[in-house]
């Protein structure tokens, strides 16, 4: 008795952790690596870029800095419903350790879907951006929103790659 009591307590402490998956911690600050980044390899020079992130299960503030100004979003899991607030707010979720956001946004009054796909390296200290700019244009082309092609007129792609600060 005391032994199927003892099993059974081993096998339920231990499923508590199956469902809950690790995800990397993408915290800390982020310089750009502008050697290996496509977006230092624009027309005109975009010049330092720095990305500070503050990562918790429940949301992801963003803060980019580039050319003296700074920019801070507030990202919730793609399921919540945010409120109010003075800061813009997108939405993140996991594709299994890659962090997904997802920001709609104006830049110069025309709409912008901003989606960014981070990775980070086997020693954590190198971040992967693959980013995707979609230009809202008030009429779809190429497909629906979810269907649209990715290569369509007004879609850009690029890859900017980021190295961590020693903090």
């Amino acid at each position: 008795m005391k032994l199927a009591l003892s099993i059974a307590c081993v096998v339920a402490l231990s499923s508590v952790g199956v469902g809950v998956q690790n995800h990397p911690d993408f915290s800390g600050t982020w310089n750009m690596d502008l050697a290996r980044s496509e977006a230092a390899a624009q027309g005109t020079p975009i010049g330092s870029v720095t990305v500070a992130i503050r990562q918790s299960p429940g949301e992801i503030h963003i803060q980019t800095t580039r050319n003296g100004s700074t920019e801070t979003v507030r990202y919730l899991p793609a399921s919540a419903r945010p409120g109010g607030g003075s800061e813009p707010i997108g939405a993140f979720r996991w594709e299994g350790t890659k962090l997904v956001t997802r920001l709609v946004t104006d830049i110069n009054k025309q709409a912008i879907t901003v989606e960014e796909v981070r990775s980070l390296d086997a020693s954590g200290r190198e971040m992967t951006v693959e980013v995707m700019l979609v230009v809202e244009h008030g009429y779809q082309s190429g497909g629906t929103g979810v269907l649209r092609s990715q290569n369509s007129p007004n879609t850009s792609k690029g890859i900017n790659v980021f190295v961590k600060n020693r903090e």
